[in-house]
């Protein structure tokens, strides 16, 4: 077919079908070809090779073979072998045979052609990181900073600043060299400048970046031409910014150039390296630097220095320091900010606002109370005002205005009211960005004080209504759709829907893009108006192109209408609707499996429906239990049993045990929240506080009901805290019905003085019930959307040759077994947490014994051998190794875990498990026999491998 390029590498190195060995072989072929254009098309595909198995032994051969093409190909190939080290930077130091990597690279030094050497050198300095003492390397870049062809000293300006970086030896050999260069006459001006930057690395030692400094200070009265000025005062603030100690003095420097140099472009840098230098923060600034940068800033004309140095200015105010020093409304800061946050240009207004949010901010969590905060509000909606009726669409800056609006509601919540309704007039007579920009403020100050959005609910509706009547709406009508119905379902969360609210929602749905309709859906699930969801999740189910999709929606709708059940006020019974509900969640489950693939298997999803319908036929048995006290009576021989167990609460029989019973499933429900909550390294921080509330929720059935049911039992002061501060949106409802049970439970501790089971206590245990059952339940974010992806893949070895089968191990000996692995990240690592540890746990136990006539004791085979070792990952590479001991013969199950450890020292039981079968013979012993018509001196010994063989044995006299 013409147009289409065939190759013979596949094209997806990452699939599951191809192991690494595979992928390796085949772009070994690719090395081996006699045409150029194969082999650069090899070479480029291992960096993907890299990431998709970043284990050493195959990162190892894959780059001792490179090392060999980079020795006997082309410059263009060497020059493709560069661009993969520079690629594969992590993954270098796991090299293994790093000096035969460095032979095969270094013969090219020699070579007669200077762009060989170039490239050479350009090599060693992207991997300068794990050779960085090789003194043969250092010489090879000294003298070829003494080349006369430009291209090789460029090379070996570049690997001299690498190896400088990495090595403390390099950097103090190379400042008398390097300085000899910079001021030699000889040396061009083009190559000075090359050189500089060099300078910047000097940093290992004291002595030496004290000369570093102080030649850098003496030429820059020698060279005043704007170039070197700029390359010098950078290396000069990046050589303070490593030691700490130099910032006072730079800050200095460069408070003067700024002041003094009057080229423009100096001024800029000058001002972009005071901003590097703020970040440290502002207590290594001298006394008095920032007020001089304050006065400048205050009196300059120009808005292109004015708007960098109000940028500088706000990463100084992040130091509570200078925040009271400024709270006073007199200060020359507070002057400054004042000037400007009425400026007619909204770049400069916002930044100046923005100073002023954080000085009020950082004065309110401190409990001091700044001057002039309503003036700091009054600019702030000045600028919104502006903003949003100026025909000059600028969201950029009406998101920092905003921003500021949030954290000033965060501070304090009494000014969600002032945002809302200011943000509310404008809302309708605004389009394009700032619609959805407007919403999401509206949803954050939403999120902290819901019930300030109730006056704006006719705006929104109205706005909603009149999108819908919009024909084929575009994709920011489409999402601001999305965000108004959002609102809604924040403002409506804890209240009843009217018929008109869910018109509107049913008319937007009605005739929206699918993709639309499944946000919608999925948002008023998170905000618990499951009904919303039912009818929508319904409309879906049907109008998929994947048979998983379709399974996935009917998931989401069993699992809505069984929340929905719950509460519905058309129900006869309690109980009627807790067996709906469980009813509805097994038939969500079941949909669930159908949905998973090997890609996508949603192990969350079914555990957390699973706990859920757990829970709730817990719910269901106590009802049962509860009803029991009125149609069972207790047995005729309820006091013998009363005086043979001294337990009072016998006396009431079958309604006891059953009690007891429930508590031991409310434990196991809380316990198996507690297990899915340690295996949710990736969730977000709502949706492991609706764990936490789901797993105290069992914690306070299990206390209530040991209140009754045994003696000396109290209801622990507080469970969990079932405050309404610092809780989430979508969970204060669930926080509110807990608080209610809770109130509710306290009236346990009026009967529990004796042991007596009254159909009060049993009302009360009901009532608790009720108010759980009817808790609008908020689906967690993390059961729709990711945003943290982190995985853990592991390499185990010895593995057996053919899959599946044993590894054999001899009877006496030991097995070490290497656990090699990499974290795998998704888009945004460390989003919410990183991973600091992993903790590899092998577990070892005898699964069966050799075929003999002993039979095994059952307690050897339950004993089991855990080894465990924690280890710190590099680079997202990590390793452990482990000696194992075999007592006797048999087969064994080697069990290898791995779990993780975040920066806070918390433990995830992420996984992965793999698991090995060891088998140990029987370790025989030589026995001597007696044969028949032998001397009686004479013992035979019957060898194991050989027993037709008789040797006599003579013993010594």
């Amino acid at each position: 077919m013409l147009g289409v390029r065939v190759t013979s590498f596949n094209e997806n190195l990452g699939e599951p079908e191809q192991d690494a060995n595979s992928a390796l072989t085949e772009l070994d072929k690719g090395l081996r070809s006699g045409k150029v254009g194969e082999q650069c098309e090899a070479i480029v595909r291992f960096p993907k090779l890299f990431e998709k198995y970043p284990f050493p032994i195959l990162i190892n051969a894959s780059l001792l073979k490179l090392a060999d093409v980079f020795r006997m190909g082309n410059n263009f190939l060497r020059l493709c072998v560069l661009r993969v080290c520079q690629q594969s930077e992590k993954h270098l130091d796991k090299i293994s045979n790093v000096d035969e990597f460095v032979r095969r690279v270094y013969s090219v030094i020699h070579s007669n052609d200077p762009i060989a050497r170039a490239v050479t050198l350009r090599t060693f300095g992207s991997v300068a990181s794990i050779i960085p003492e090789r003194q043969q390397i250092h010489h090879s870049i000294r003298r070829s900073l003494d080349s006369h062809d430009s291209v090789e000293v460029e090379a070996a300006i570049y690997a001299a600043i690498q190896f400088a970086a990495q090595s403390k030896t390099f950097a103090v050999s190379m400042c008398n060299k390097v300085s000899d260069m910079i001021q030699g006459q000889a040396t061009t001006a083009n190559m000075k400048l090359q050189l500089i930057p060099i300078l910047q690395y000097m940093h290992h030692d004291t002595n030496t970046a004290v000369m570093v400094r102080t030649l850098c200070l003496d030429l820059l009265p020698s060279y005043p031409a704007q170039d070197f000025v700029l390359v010098i005062l950078n290396t000069l603030t990046k050589l303070a910014a490593t030691t700490l100690v130099d910032i006072p003095n730079q800050v200095t420097l460069l408070l003067k150039y700024l002041k003094n140099d009057p080229r423009w472009e100096v001024k800029s840098k000058a001002l972009q390296h005071l901003y590097e230098l703020a970040k440290p923060g502002a207590h290594l600034w001298p006394q008095g630097a920032a007020d001089d940068l304050i006065d400048y800033v205050f009196n300059t004309k120009w808005n292109k220095i004015l708007m960098p140095g109000l940028c500088v200015i706000q990463v100084l105010v992040e130091s509570p320091k200078l925040c009271h020093q400024h709270r006073l409304s007199g200060s020359k800061l507070r002057e400054l900010c004042g000037k400007h946050c009425f400026s007619p240009y909204a770049a400069i207004a916002a930044q100046a606002i923005q100073i002023l949010t954080q000085i009020v901010c950082c004065c309110f969590s401190d409990d001091l109370e700044p001057d002039g905060t309503e003036d700091v509000i009054s600019a702030l909606e000045t600028l919104i005002l502006l903003l949003t009726y100026s025909e000059q669409k600028q969201p950029k800056h009406l998101k920092v205005a905003l921003k500021c609006a949030v954290r000033l509601c965060q501070a304090r919540l009494d000014y969600c009211e002032t945002f809302v309704d200011l943000l509310g007039t404008r809302l309708d007579n605004i389009s394009g960005d700032y619609t959805i920009v407007i919403c999401e403020a509206l949803g954050a100050i939403g999120g902290l004080k819901p019930e300030t959005l109730l006056p704006q609910m006719d705006t929104i509706l109205s706005l909603l209504t009149t999108l819908s009547t919009v024909q084929n709406p575009n994709e920011m009508q489409v999402t601001t759709k999305i965000m108004l119905c959002t609102l809604i379902f924040q403002t409506m969360s804890g209240y009843k829907w009217n018929d008109h609210t869910q018109e509107v929602i049913f008319g937007v749905v009605k005739d929206n893009n699918l993709w639309a309709n499944y946000c919608i859906a999925r948002a008023a699930a998170r905000y618990g108006h499951h009904q919303i969801g039912t009818v929508i999740f319904k409309q879906l189910t049907e109008q998929v192109s994947s048979e998983h999709f379709h399974f996935w929606l009917a998931c989401l709708k069993e699992m809505c209408e069984a929340e929905a059940s719950l509460y519905d006020e058309d129900s006869n019974s309690l109980v009627t609707r807790l067996d709906k509900a469980v009813l509805h969640y097994n038939k969500a489950i079941a949909a669930l499996k159908a949905a998973s693939t090997p890609s996508h298997n949603l192990t969350f999803q079914a555990e957390y429906m699973r706990i859920r319908a757990e829970f709730l036929q817990c719910l269901a048995q106590l009802v049962y239990t509860c009803n029991i006290l009125c149609i069972v009576p207790p047995p005729a021989i309820a006091a013998t049993i009363v005086q043979n167990t001294r337990d009072e609460h016998q006396r009431h029989g079958y309604i006891t045990n059953q009690l007891r019973k429930c508590v031991k499933d409310f434990k196991n429900c809380g316990d198996l929240h507690w297990k899915l909550y340690q295996t949710a390294f990736d969730a977000d921080p709502a949706t492991l506080e609706n764990m936490q509330i789901l797993q105290q929720v069992c914690v306070l059935m299990e206390q209530c009901l040991e209140l009754v049911c045994t003696s000396g039992t109290r209801i622990r002061e507080g469970p969990m805290e079932f405050g309404m501060k610092n809780i989430k949106l979508e969970s204060r409802e669930l926080v509110r019905a807990c608080d209610s049970a809770l109130n509710v439970a306290q009236n346990l501790l009026e009967d529990s003085a004796t042991s007596t089971i009254t159909h009060k206590q049993v009302e009360i245990l009901k009532k608790i019930v009720e108010i759980l059952a009817n808790a609008s339940l908020p689906m967690p974010r993390y059961f729709f959307q990711i945003l943290q992806s982190t995985s853990v893949k592991l390499a185990i070895s010895p593995q057996p040759r053919v899959m599946g089968e044993f590894i054999s191990v001899q009877a006496g000996s030991q097995l070490a077994v290497k656990v090699e692995g990499v974290i795998q990240h998704g888009m945004k690592p460390g989003l919410f947490r990183r991973i600091e540890q992993v903790v590899i746990t092998v577990t070892s136990q005898l699964q069966s014994g050799v075929k003999t006539k002993d039979v095994i004791d059952p307690k050897v085979l339950e004993q089991v051998s855990v080894l465990s070792q924690t280890v710190s990952p590099h680079k997202d590479f990590f390793s452990a190794q482990f000696l194992l001991a075999f007592p006797r013969g048999g087969q064994y199950l080697l069990a290898v875990e791995a779990s993780v450890i975040d920066e806070q020292s918390n433990t995830w039981k992420t996984g992965p498990k793999s698991s090995l079968t060891v088998k140990v013979p029987e370790e025989q012993k030589l026995a001597p026999i007696s044969v028949p018509g032998m001397a009686n001196n004479a013992n035979v010994i019957l060898m194991p491998e050989d027993s037709l063989f008789i040797r006599p044995y003579q013993k010594k006299t």
